[in-house]
């Protein structure tokens, strides 16, 4: 990070804050046996006390801290640092330059302390030499710390025993005590206004950088609340403290992660690599289950922080010791993960290391490609065999006028070309102040709103600056109208070239839209995902048959290309272990085997998925009928007559025909339109083993949506203002903030938001009124429409990138 990034908090506090202590004006407290280091005191004790008893070797005094205390048993006569857990750090980087501390290498002072007698006591380090000492917080006197030779609590009991008339001639409160009462005291107004308190409010939000609505944060209101009740001013963490205390949080949350996920039960991760704005490079894993209560549950398994190369085999090693860290190596049923050629080394490699741990359960982990991600791909190729799809990897700022001119005049009326002209009026418009105000006074009705430009970095964006374009149409023929735009100016061939483009990308849009923002179960849905996206694909080859203009050519084509790319990843879905998409098809109760009867799905396809259950099925049932009690009790049987107990084995035996048969009973019920953690809850007893079953596959996650998410609160914590964070913090803050849930709270939605520039902000909420929105708004392309235009074209056939 660059100096004019770093904190401006540049204020240098005094040395130390207790120097106009309380006790400057107090007479000298005698002795009574006491040894206290006047300066000629203090070389004689360097002398007999240096760790290597060399009394001629010269001392170097490093410097010592502003912000460590300087303590002694007089005003004049602070001749010690005191050691505080809150200034660990500061004290310990101090201490360990001194000749003492330098030859220790050790930090003596942090060890916990058992005994009774410390509480009378505070560590301090003599500033000369960092010879470490214990002073007496009641008389001051300095005792050698017990740490020095192993001496023992030894002196420190006896002070304590004997120091009894020292004690009863001294004031009764402590040293400790005085001085936070003189530093409170002193500068301190003598009573609350309510004046005070705004300017101290506004002086933390300015100085501080904090954005406004912070004052109206719940958590803001909640602290005010809690420090109003307290009798006394409550201490304030120091950093140190706060990061201890999230260490410890994190730790305490971590050993109950997994006490929600059933006995027996399997879970499914997600994981995906992410690297910061401080180029720090992290693997987030994410655990997915059905929990007792049949809640599908998404949490924060690690936040990995990665060094060295990235290969499959070493993120691995990462995963593998995550995994074992949370004895979970043998419950992981599938790992959803992009389509990423180190991914698939990384399940090879992982699966590798777990077939030598010879685990008792050999089913293997099945790597589950991102739907999310396979829809992208698929989009992708169609745009990029239009050669439709940004290069940029952000906005951009520049746009110049013999660029448009250059470009626009060309002779033929391809889709890249039209899509230029929506980037650059974009920039045009972005690129200051008075354009996007001049662009913002054509419109009369609210929201106002500028152009948005794609990038290939982020989802759907080019889906949502034609839209967003389409919705300003207007706006733009007239904004290029009154500033003299004619290169820009988009004619009706171009506009229809738009309204074909939104209504090809819709459906990639919808789909990926739901995918990412559900936290239900969706692996039940990727077959239905696939078809409709199919049927979409090939209605819309069907529609541009009949037309002849050059762009819908190949616009054509393309469709055919992402179909294909569709088609290779849609292949993959049979070679998952024993059909896991197909049987959490049929786990689903409004799919049932009936799913496989459509005009989709001609072939012996529901023969071979019930086979292909029955046979996963079969270590479920092995399992519950090894777990679950007996069905009579000798005790019982002793109690029954010969005549009931053969109608009872009559009756029992019913009931083992019933429970083997739960598949059939299920399949030959009726399909029902309910979600299918509700059915299995109310049902799981009627169907124990199938229930087992579903709880395992449905708990699959079709995408890494939740890594992704995860993501985005990582990147508000790697504020630029905090770039000195180091990656285990940024893992500590990461697995406190989400160790249960992802997303920030709706109520802090608005709190982040402005640390969002423009055009963030813009893109948000375009995407979430585009989800709302039907197809009204642009023209679906016409099955009977000829192209007029096509008339005035040249024969020349497509480009030979858009042929491929």
């Amino acid at each position: 990070m660059s100096q004019s990034q770093a904190s401006q908090f540049s204020d240098t506090y005094p040395s130390s804050i207790f120097e106009d202590n309380p006790l400057d004006n107090l007479s000298d407290i005698p002795s009574d046996g006491a040894i206290y280091f006047t300066p000629s005191a203090l070389s004689q004790q360097t002398s007999t006390l240096t760790p290597d008893g060399d009394s001629a070797r010269p001392l170097i005094v490093p410097p010592v801290p502003p912000t460590l205390e300087r303590v002694g048993p007089t005003t004049n006569q602070k001749h010690f640092i005191l050691w505080t857990e809150e200034m660990n750090d500061e004290f310990c980087g101090w201490w360990l330059m001194t000749e003492y501390g330098s030859q220790m290498k050790r930090n003596i002072f942090e060890k916990r302390r058992q005994a009774d007698c410390w509480k009378h006591f505070y560590q301090v380090a003599m500033i000369q030499n960092g010879s470490p000492k214990v002073m007496c917080k009641v008389c001051s006197q300095v005792i050698i710390h017990p740490a020095v030779g192993n001496r023992g609590t030894s002196s420190l009991n006896k002070h304590v025993r004997e120091g009894v008339n020292c004690r009863r001639s001294k004031p009764s409160q402590d040293i400790r005590k005085l001085l936070q009462s003189g530093v409170l005291n002193g500068p301190q107004p003598e009573k609350f206004t309510l004046e005070e308190f705004d300017e101290c409010v506004i002086s933390l939000i300015t100085e501080l950088r904090l954005p406004f609505q912070f004052v109206e944060h719940p958590r803001f209101h909640k602290l005010v609340k809690l420090a109003s009740l307290a009798s006394s001013p409550p201490r304030v963490l120091s950093a140190y403290l706060v990061r201890q205390k999230i260490q410890a949080k994190v730790i305490e949350r971590q050993k109950g992660l997994l006490q929600m996920l059933p006995s027996g039960a399997k879970l499914s991760i997600a994981l995906d690599c992410w690297t910061s704005p401080f180029r720090q490079a992290f693997m987030a894993i994410t655990g997915y289950f059905i929990d007792i209560d049949w809640h599908y549950r998404e949490i924060l398994l690690g936040f990995e922080p990665l060094h060295g190369s990235h290969k499959g085999a070493d993120l691995s090693v990462v995963l593998l010791d995550l995994l074992k860290k949370h004895h979970i190596e043998d419950r992981v049923l599938t790992m959803t993960t992009d389509n990423a050629s180190n991914n698939t080394t990384l399940h090879d490699s992982i699966m590798k290391a777990l077939d030598s741990l010879v685990l008792p359960d050999g089913t293997p982990i099945v790597r589950i490609p991102c739907m999310a991600h396979v829809i992208q791909l698929s989009l992708n190729e169609l745009l990029g065999r239009m050669e439709a799809a940004p290069k940029n990897d952000r906005e951009e700022m520049e746009w110049t006028d013999s660029e448009s001119r250059g470009k626009a005049h060309g002779e033929k009326k391809d889709i890249v070309l039209t899509l230029n002209k929506v980037r650059r009026l974009a920039v045009w418009v972005n690129r200051s102040p008075q354009r996007r105000e001049q662009f913002l006074e054509l419109q009369s009705k609210e929201p106002k709103l500028v152009l948005m430009q794609d990038v290939k970095t982020r989802w759907n964006s080019t889906f949502l600056m034609l839209q967003r374009a389409k919705r300003l149409q207007t706006i733009c023929d007239k904004y290029c109208s009154e500033c003299g735009l004619s290169d820009l100016v988009l004619t009706k061939d171009e506009w229809k070239q738009i309204d074909y483009l939104l209504s090809i990308t819709q459906p990639f849009f919808n789909f990926t839209s739901v995918l990412s923002k559900t936290k239900d179960v969706t692996i039940h849905i990727v077959f239905s995902i696939y078809n409709q996206l199919f049927d979409h694909l090939e209605r819309s080859r069907d529609q541009l048959r009949r037309k002849k203009a050059r762009w819908q050519i190949i616009m054509r084509t393309a469709l055919e290309y992402a179909t294909q790319k569709l088609r290779d990843y849609y292949a993959e879905t049979d070679k998952a272990y024993g059909d896991l998409y197909a049987i959490a098809t049929i786990m689903a109760p409004q799919n049932k085997l009936e799913y496989f009867s459509g005009k989709d799905w001609n072939g012996p396809y529901r023969k071979q998925y019930r086979e292909s259950l029955e046979k996963y099925l079969e270590p479920y049932k092995k399992r519950y009928f090894e777990t679950r009690p007996a069905l009579h009790g000798v005790s019982s049987i002793e109690q029954f007559s010969i005549v009931d107990q053969i109608g009872d084995r009559q009756k029992a035996q019913g009931c083992e025909i019933n429970q083997d048969d739960e598949l059939t009973q299920y399949l030959g019920s009726c399909t029902r339109k309910i979600n299918p953690c509700v059915f299995w809850k109310c049902n799981q007893y009627e169907f124990p083993v199938l229930a087992s079953l579903a709880r395992d596959v449905l708990s699959i996650p079709a995408t890494g949506s939740g890594v992704e998410r995860l993501f985005n609160t990582a990147r508000d914590i790697c504020h630029y203002r905090r770039g000195s964070l180091k990656p285990t913090t940024i893992q500590d803050l990461m697995m406190y903030l989400c160790t249960s849930r992802f997303d920030i709270e709706s109520d802090q939605h608005t709190l982040i938001e402005e640390y969002l520039t423009a055009q963030e902000i813009q893109a948000v909420k375009e995407k979430r009124k585009s989800e709302r929105l039907d197809d009204d708004m642009f023209d679906l392309i016409s099955d009977t429409e000829e192209d007029f235009s096509a008339k005035a074209q040249p024969s020349q056939g497509p480009s030979r990138v858009a042929l491929g």
